[in-house]
Formats: structure tokens, sequence, C-alpha cells
């Protein structure tokens, strides 16, 4: 069992890797949020009649993002291009001196925050830097259970959990600053709104992913080149798999 940033992550197994190992990126990578001060302002729940694995897959691309969330690919610009962030375009270089959301990345001009109408909902971070702040939101991922989104008011944590083969229960919580919750004209539910939005559409589409899977002519999929993180992804559940 281990404790970091508030958080208690418990492994199932007797002979699990590295904690450190659980992350995508350095775990430190939020460390300007403050995780451990924070208190949670709102929980969601969602039941997803998937498999679990299918809900990772869909979470790490965006070739669904322009069709499946338009708010979503309003807000962050380069979604609507089916793309996670600029890297990801073959032909960034001719937009390497332009500051369009939708070729660097980020939120569309004039938006701070992942909420219905772009404005903070919380008492703002105030140890961000003008980087993190201008991402308009940072991710960590801990597989197999739990994902971060980061803003400059609020943190999502998103966990999941297998009911079966094909049910996972999601649940979302909405971490703010002590001083949010302190402050009754402050209302949260433009960001609760928003996301509940943009995770009912994953859930949707990730339903309909399984559905598609007891299709009679469906053998394998076939991964894009910009399902590279998907590709990571399965690589990371044959090694999991080879451990046992």
């Amino acid at each position: 069992m281990t404790e970091w940033n508030g958080f208690v992550f418990a492994a199932l197994t007797g002979d699990p890797p590295p904690f450190e190992c659980s992350f995508d990126l350095p775990a430190n990578r939020l460390d300007d949020w403050r995780l451990g001060e924070l208190v949670v302002g709102k929980r969601l729940q969602k039941t997803l009649q998937c498999n679990w694995k299918v809900f990772w897959e869909n979470y790490n691309e965006c070739l669904h993002c322009p069709g499946v969330h338009p708010r979503l690919a309003q807000l962050v610009p380069i979604f609507g291009r089916a793309l996670l962030e600029q890297r990801d375009d073959p032909s960034w270089r001719d937009h390497a001196d332009d500051d369009d959301p939708q070729y660097v990345g980020g939120l569309a001009h004039g938006a701070l925050s992942w909420t219905t109408d772009g404005r903070p909902v919380g008492v703002e971070f105030p140890r961000l830097t003008a980087e993190e702040r201008k991402a308009g939101h940072s991710y960590l991922t801990c597989l197999p259970s739990m994902f971060l989104a980061a803003h400059i008011d609020y943190v999502r944590v998103v966990r999941l959990r297998p009911l079966g083969p094909e049910r996972t229960e999601m649940s979302i919580e909405f971490l703010v600053l002590p001083e949010t919750l302190a402050d009754p004209p402050r209302d949260l539910r433009r960001a609760i709104e928003f996301t509940d939005l943009v995770m009912s559409e994953d859930a949707a589409i990730c339903e309909v992913n399984q559905r598609g899977l007891h299709a009679l002519p469906h053998t394998a999929g076939v991964l894009m080149p910009e399902e590279y993180v998907v590709r990571q992804f399965q690589d990371w559940v044959r090694a999991q798999l080879s451990r046992t």
C-alpha cells in the first residue's frame, strides 16, 4: 500500500511493479496543484456497459473527438482536428509560428478552464506556471484504474472499477482548494455539467464499441498512426498478462 498526495494505492498482487512506474509521466507533474491540500467538491458515478479496456482505448485517442465531442472540440480546438497535441500533426512545421489553438493546442482564445462557458468556477491555483495556465489541462494517468485532469481551478479524478467482462464503474471526483468551498457564491455546476456531458459522450461511444465487438465479421481492429498511445496501452496490457 502506498500513499501519494492524499491518495491511497493498494496492489492486489504480491509482486507489484514499483509505484512510480504506474504513471505515464513523472509523478511530480502535478506538484503545482497542491493535490494533498485539496478537498472534494462533488462526486459523480456512472456505470458503463463496456469492458474497462475499451474505455482506456477511447481515452487514449482523439480521432473520435470531432464527431463525439462537438462542445469539447470547440473548447480545445486541436481536438476538433482529431489530434491530441501539436506533435501529432504531420504538418506542424507549417504552423510553428502560429498561436492559433487549433494548431498549437491549449484552450480556445478567451477560455480558461473546462467549463460550459470556459470561465473558472473555483479559486485558481496560485502556484501554476504560465505554461500550465496556457495549456488549460494537464493529465496524469495511473493504469489500470485512474487518471487525473488538472485545470486552473479544479482537478478531476476519474477512477475505473471493472464490474464484469462488459461492465465498468466510473467514479469522478472534483477536487478544489478549500477556499472554493468556503466561498458560497462559487458554484461548481458549470464544471460538473461540462464533465458530465463529455464523459457521457465517451460512455455512449464505448458502449457502441463494445457491441461492435460482438459483430460476426469482427476479428481484429486496425490502429491508425494517430492511435500510438492506444498501441502503448495495448503493449502495457500484454506486459501485465505476461507477468501472471
